[in-house]
């Protein structure tokens, strides 16, 4: 038996009415081709919280997404949450990291992204960001003045000052940067927030990447860290600063549970002792995995949301109960059960299933399938610090068998409507005009040739009973759509969604969607239409899908 070709070896809904827990799985984390992949990158699902509930503020809702949009890329610089800033003359400024920070143009609010531009640059030898400095969303602005902190990591212990990504050595933390014309340039103030005060780790102690969110008089970064060197166990923590002190040194404290006095309660909070910003204490929020970090209020549901994305969990969307004004933070008293999270909603579907190391992996080979990391959401003007009823998800993804240096950087536009129904995404015919092939799926192709041609319907992003799964399926170069599973001779490409097979108006399953097939071109695709829209053959009718939200 052959080796399989190793591309490069870095480092290591259920609905209302049915019940499926939300599953948090975790993916294994490895290093870069150019650059190097935070070494945090998605590792902490591992850690994530306790099942969540059913129940949740998105059940009178429905989620729509729609196409997959490729913005940048391939490239081997985005390596990190994309988000976008606008200046006070109205121009948008995107940000993407990998190691170096860049800001790039953005046309038709982050459409496409061009012209990256170094303006954060890793540190010296010997300094705390010297293996990498990621500037962070969103950004705090006051005029041209701009704070922004940055996720950092330095040469672990015993590595030589060389920055050893692969076996999790690197020790990550979090600097402070200032702009004073409007995110033009930047200047390092120094490091302001780290896990525990000696910086030695274990990697999965110290405090990764994270989210820079305003509520009232204070700002609150949202983390990724484990409780101690003995609890490698990460979580989703938070610390926050005064607005007036602009995040500077020293003014960050840490979320913790403490008893005030020897004969009292213990409580949650920012008082106490012990929970400064560098190297303080800290406790975890529960019921939220500590990779949906990129919290952001949303203004259409008056909550917080906040996206995991993955291909062996998939995409899931969180909402807060508190209101969009207040930072969602658990209880002040830990026995009362009070938190901020308790709704992950399944908006896309897993590649295949949550114990496919072919999923999400770093290692990249010829054979190793889909991989998303570092989601965020920005609202559709490009606003980082709100969202409403339409925005966009951004992630970063590398397409089956793809090399570090195939990174792109995607996004879909995410529509929320009131009235409970079934979270749906697009099902779009993409057309190659070079040889007149079509292909129907609910990612769009690799290759930039494919144009999206037409919309079919929409598919169940999420399990629901009685539906079917819809895989897409590659025999040599045809790819095609079967419901149930694959034929013997096909490989498996991705999980696409969910099909009624009959009609069912309790759900809105009532678009017929039909496999199609050009005999000519020896190519399959879909079609709502039952003449196939006069491109080929009908072959069999799928199911019936789901109309627009």
């Amino acid at each position: 038996m052959g080796r399989t070709p190793v591309l490069d070896r870095g480092r290591n809904v259920s609905r209302r009415w049915t019940a499926l827990v939300a599953m948090l799985a975790c993916t294994a984390t490895a290093g870069a081709v150019i650059g190097a992949t935070p070494s945090d990158a998605d590792t902490a699902g591992r850690a994530a919280a306790t099942a969540v509930p059913t129940a949740g503020p998105l059940d009178n809702h429905t989620v729509e997404v729609g196409p997959e949009e490729r913005i940048f890329g391939p490239s081997g610089l985005t390596d990190f949450p994309f988000f976008s800033e606008r200046t006070a003359s109205g121009k948008l400024l995107g940000f993407i990291s990998n190691n170096d920070s860049y800001s790039v143009t953005s046309k038709r609010n982050n459409a496409k992204l061009v012209r990256p531009r170094v303006i954060l640059r890793r540190g010296r030898a010997g300094s705390f960001d010297k293996c990498g400095a990621w500037l962070i969303g969103s950004i705090h602005k006051r005029g041209s003045r701009w704070m922004a902190l940055y996720h950092a990591e330095a040469a672990g212990r015993g590595d030589n000052n060389r920055c050893i990504y692969r076996d999790q050595s690197t020790v990550s933390s979090v600097g402070r940067a200032v702009s004073h014309d409007s995110g033009r340039t930047w200047q390092k103030t120094g490091q302001v927030l780290t896990q525990d005060s000696d910086m030695t780790g274990p990697k999965s102690e110290d405090l990764a990447m994270g989210r820079l969110v305003q509520y009232g008089e204070f700002l609150y970064f949202f983390y990724a860290a484990s409780d101690s060197n003995t609890n490698t166990t990460r979580g989703l923590h938070v610390a926050r600063s005064h607005v007036d002190d602009l995040g500077a040194r020293g003014t960050w404290r840490k979320w913790h549970c403490y008893k005030p006095s020897v004969l009292a309660d213990t409580q949650c909070d920012f008082g106490g002792t012990g929970n400064e910003g560098l190297g303080g204490n800290s406790n975890p929020m529960r019921n939220i995995n500590p990779m949906a970090r990129g919290i952001i209020p949303n203004s259409y549901l008056n909550r917080n949301v906040a996206l995991h994305a993955s291909g062996s969990s998939g995409h899931r969307l969180y909402v807060s109960n508190g209101i969009a004004s207040n930072p969602p933070l658990d209880g002040s008293d830990p026995t009362s059960g009070t938190t901020a999270w308790t709704s992950a909603e399944p908006i896309y579907p897993p590649v295949s299933n949550s114990s496919d190391r072919l999923v999400d992996n770093w290692d990249r080979t010829t054979r190793t399938k889909q991989l998303y990391a570092y989601p965020s959401i920005v609202s559709v003007t490009g606003n980082s610090s709100t969202s409403g009823q339409v925005f966009y998800i951004y992630y970063v993804k590398l397409f089956p068998g793809g090399d570090f240096t195939d990174r792109y950087l995607m996004r879909r536009k995410v529509t929320i409507t009131s009235g409970a129904g079934v979270n749906r995404v697009a099902l779009t015919t993409y057309f190659r005009r070079s040889d007149g092939r079509r292909r129907t799926s609910t990612e769009r192709p690799m290759e930039s040739a494919f144009k999206a041609a037409g919309g079919e319907g929409f598919l169940a992003g999420e399990s629901v009973s009685g539906y079917s799964q819809v895989f897409e399926c590659k025999k040599r170069k045809d790819y095609l759509l079967r419901a149930v599973a694959c034929g013997g001779r096909e490989r498996p490409v991705r999980r696409v969604g969910w099909i009624s097979p009959d009609p069912d108006p309790a759900t809105e399953a009532t678009v017929p969607i039909y496999r199609c097939f050009n005999r000519a071109k020896r190519n399959h695709f879909a079609s709502d239409s039952r003449s196939c829209d006069g491109k080929g053959r009908r072959e069999v009718r799928l199911g019936y899908g789901l109309p627009p939200a």
